[in-house]
This record gives structure tokens, sequence and C-alpha cells, in this order.
């Protein structure tokens, strides 16, 4: 099992620079249709972070990555504001996402793309597990 942290500070141009590390690391690990769902899911989740999060001034995100075959599990951490519970659970009904809608669909992707995904919020800290078993191989 390899792991590495990818450290990001919150903001938008931070994003890009975390996601070209995160696919380089885990590139060989999943077939590429894998990765695709894995650069948009982690993608969405951290620009909402920055975006809608309520990161302190200065605060970053954490982002842990783990190759355990046959796929990869993303830890992200961040001190923002918590996600309401509910919005995972109405991202799992794809009735409840309206597709004219501007915004709201970013935790529906989310959840859409992952294999698995938990979500608390404990002690100041929130923390989203996103697994990707690696289906396409």
């Amino acid at each position: 099992m390899d792991s590495r942290d990818f450290p990001v500070k919150g903001r938008l141009d931070a994003v890009d620079a975390a996601m070209a590390s995160v696919c380089a690391f885990v590139g060989d690990a999943l077939p590429a249709e894998d990765l695709i769902r894995l650069e948009i899911a982690l993608t969405e989740a951290l620009t909402n972070i920055v975006l809608h999060g309520g990161l302190p001034p200065g605060a970053g995100i954490g982002v842990s990555v783990r190759k355990d075959a046959p796929g990869i599990t993303v830890e992200i951490r961040d001190p923002g504001r918590p996600v309401p519970v509910a919005l995972f659970r109405a991202a799992r009904d794809p009735a409840a996402i309206d597709p004219l809608e501007e915004s709201g669909r970013g935790i529906p992707l989310i959840v859409a793309l992952s294999d698995t995904l938990d979500y608390d919020s404990r002690d100041g800290v929130n923390r989203l597990v996103l697994r990707f078993a690696g289906q396409g191989s």
C-alpha cells in the first residue's frame, strides 16, 4: 500500500495544481475511465470547499490518497462549515436533482462518480472519504 498527502491551499488556483499531482500519483493504479471519475469527483469536492465551505482565512485543505489495490481511497479534510448530511442523502436520489438549476449538482456528481462515499464532521474538521474501486480493470 502506497499513500501520499497533498496539502491544498484554500484557493481555486491551488485545486488545479493539486489535481495534477494526485493524478500523476494514481495514474498507474486505475484504468483511464476510473481515473477520469476520480479527477472529476475530487476536483468538484475541492472546488466546492473553496467556493462554499467557509474556510477560515489562510486555511488549507488536506488531501490524503492511498493506493490499496485494486483501487484508490481519497480522504479530504477541511476546517470549514460542515455540510448538512441531508445533502448527501438527497444526492443518492437522482429524482431530487433539478437538471435546470445552475448550482447544486456538485454533491450528487461526487456521489455518482465515487464507488463509496463517507462524510463526517467532528471537532471542527470535516472529513470526506471517497473510494474508487478500479472497476474498469
